[in-house]
């Protein structure tokens, strides 16, 4: 994960979250509709239906039908019909109950079934069977696909346009993430003209008063740098007139870490544009032997891991000569006693070059990792010489591989110390090798 970059959270997501109270909403409304025709609807529906053809079962009977005019009948109503009396025996339909099986006058019911048994005034009856319960069943299990289809497209209608409206939240969400990361040139578009388009008017009016704070700061730093050369130089001269002695020597090396300041300083305000950068075709694995050669001699010493014979890259040789010398030194002053050598190690993947040094030395504060590459920030709170510069060594690395075009990050390692990762653009890596200093 890059510095500034912030994880992605599915199950926090807004939308996610709309799209569930929807669905949410939908069930609970295609239940309750549900309910209401199983429960009221369709009881209802059966019993006056019942009511209905028995009544209309009676006004047939009573015009003793013959078995054509039943079947004429029982087509256009889908009402079965058996008569027993006196003209005889007939049916309908095959696998109808019995007259016996039916007790005059009352109804007798199954599953999706109902029959009613009808006396006339000449002796016979006629048994009427009828099927509209299970039609009826048929017709509600239809409608609820409908409304659960209906629903659906409702909602899934519903969250694209929501989404529509909640792109501004997206855009804002984007630009958070590329300003927390350091990109101070971040300028949304107003995607609405409404509350979000005010409240991403707001961010970019915070970003440019964000930027003109910083770049104030960095003026007020290179002015304040400029303006103390002079009164720094005449120091120098009055500094030469004065006897030698214990003074002299410590005014002289406070002078020193005074010069090299404003040094940093300015090279870190000229490397903010890259106009300090001048490349060359050079090869990054011979750079990094040779600089790790001077420090062979000092623990916890210097191993090379999967390092090529040859890293072809267009680079600053001095500016990442800097970069390095500043991760050696970093790294062996963090080491312990009982640390393993610092790995260094260089692979390529997708036009890029990767070079990570490790240590396994006291690691990295997981609460100042963010901060670690700002100027003037240090780990050590008391600023004590005896642990470091001003603050600006890792603030100039990260201005010099950003003006190459790269990056670098640091993160703690798994077990103990930190390990640095730098990114540039390569042409080609050959195959390792391993050799340790």
């Amino acid at each position: 994960m890059t510095e500034g970059e912030r994880p992605r959270r599915t199950r926090g997501s807004i939308f996610a979250k709309l799209l569930g109270i929807m669905l949410a909403m939908a069930t609970i409304l295609l239940l309750l509709v549900s309910g209401f025709f199983a429960l009221v609807v369709y009881p209802n529906t059966v019993f006056m239906t019942e009511r209905v053809c028995r009544e209309y079962a009676r006004a047939i009977a009573a015009e003793s039908p013959s078995l054509e005019s039943a079947k004429e009948i029982s087509k256009r109503l889908d009402v079965q019909i058996r008569y027993v009396g006196p003209d005889g025996t007939w049916a309908t339909a095959d696998n109808l109950p019995t007259v016996d099986q039916v007790r005059s006058g009352e109804a007798c019911s199954s599953f999706g079934h109902q029959c009613y048994a009808q006396s006339t005034p000449k002796g016979g009856t006629y048994l009427f069977v009828w099927n509209f319960g299970e039609r009826m069943q048929e017709v509600h299990t239809k409608l609820f696909w409908l409304l659960l289809f209906l629903m659906m497209g409702v909602v899934f209608t519903a969250y694209a346009f929501q989404r529509r409206l909640l792109r501004p939240v997206r855009s804002l969400d984007g630009g958070v993430a590329r300003l927390s990361a350091g990109h101070l040139d971040v300028v949304l578009p107003i995607l609405a003209h409404d509350e979000f388009g005010g409240l991403t008017d707001a961010f970019n009016q915070m970003v440019r008063r964000v930027r003109a704070m910083i770049q104030a700061r960095d003026q007020l730093l290179l002015d304040v740098s400029h303006e103390l050369r002079s009164p720094l130089t005449r120091i120098k001269v009055a500094l030469e007139l004065l006897p030698e002695d214990e003074n002299r020597a410590g005014i002289a090396s406070d002078l020193k870490e005074m010069e090299a300041m404003i040094t940093e300083l300015l090279e870190l305000e000229r490397l903010r544009d890259g106009r300090s950068i001048h490349r060359e075709h050079a090869d990054l694995a011979s750079l990094l032997r040779e600089v790790a050669k001077s420090y062979e001699q000092r623990p916890p010493g210097i191993c090379f891991v999967g390092m090529p014979p040859e890293i072809p890259v267009d680079l600053d040789t001095e500016k990442i000569r800097t970069v390095l010398r500043n991760l050696f030194e970093n790294a062996i002053k963090y080491s312990l006693p009982d640390s393993r050598p610092i790995g260094v190690s260089a692979e390529q993947s997708e036009g890029a070059v990767t070079v990570r040094v490790s240590d396994d030395g006291l690691g990295i504060p997981d609460a100042d990792l963010s901060n670690l590459f700002e100027p003037f920030f240090r780990v050590d709170r008391s600023r004590s010489k005896k642990t470091g510069g001003y603050g600006l060594g890792l603030s100039i690395c990260k201005r010099i591989m950003e003006a190459h075009g790269g990056s670098i990050i640091a993160h703690n390692n798994t077990g103990r110390g930190a390990s640095f990762i730098l990114t540039l653009p390569a042409t080609e890596v050959r195959q390792n090798s391993a050799n340790c200093l």
